[in-house]
């Protein structure tokens, strides 16, 4: 991998995981300078996604071939953009259930908690894996996430179960359940990441 991507990537990376620890912080306990201070990193996260998308266009010749180079890197930045709307998504859910007024069973918080410790772990990894492309961090990093994956979503069948019985509040509902779902689609975004970082090692 080139070197200066791979740096221009590593800083979307760190601005991802900033984001991803201020949501969760707006998650466990809500504030409005919480949500002021993800705004402030969001706007960081898209200079630096434009930065690196327009210098790998910059670095691939013309031709061919050069479009062929570009191609690995470029979908690895449009992974790490999809990454960003679905925390973007996380943060509008929990502006909602801020300004609504709305509480999750305890139950519930264990279980965001759980997913969102997942997310932030293996996002954290990213980093490393962009520098090393050490494919049995990558390997590992497929196993956890999946597995995690299959948990979120025994939780949401587990939700909509409660939810039959009466034990869940209809109102915290949808946001409950678009907040397991983003963080889920976070998660497929750095395993999609991971994957395609590897696959350069695989190349050279």
């Amino acid at each position: 991998m080139d070197r200066e991507i791979k740096e221009k990537m590593i800083l979307v990376c760190q601005g991802l995981m900033k984001i991803l620890e201020l949501a969760f912080e707006g998650f466990r306990k809500p504030t409005e300078k919480s949500f002021i201070d993800a705004e402030e990193v969001k706007d960081k996260i898209h200079h630096y996604s434009s930065e690196l998308t327009s210098f790998i266009i910059s670095k691939s010749p013309s031709s061919e071939k050069g479009r062929e180079w570009a191609k690995p890197y470029l979908s690895i930045a449009s992974s790490l953009d999809r990454m960003t709307y679905n925390i973007e998504g996380i943060l509008d859910r929990l502006k909602a259930k801020s300004q609504n007024r709305i509480f999750f069973s305890d139950q519930a918080v264990k279980e965001v908690n759980d997913v969102f410790q997942e997310a932030m772990r293996l996002l954290g990894n990213l980093p490393d894996l962009i520098t090393t492309q050490n494919k049995l961090l990558a390997q590992r990093m497929g196993e956890e996430g999946r597995s995690m994956f299959k948990i979120a979503n025994g939780y949401s069948e587990g939700h909509e179960e409660r939810l039959i019985q009466g034990i869940c509040v209809p109102k915290s509902s949808p946001i409950y359940l678009g907040i397991i779902e983003t963080l889920k689609g976070v998660i497929v975004h750095i395993l999609e990441v991971s994957g395609k970082i590897v696959s350069f090692s695989s190349k050279s």
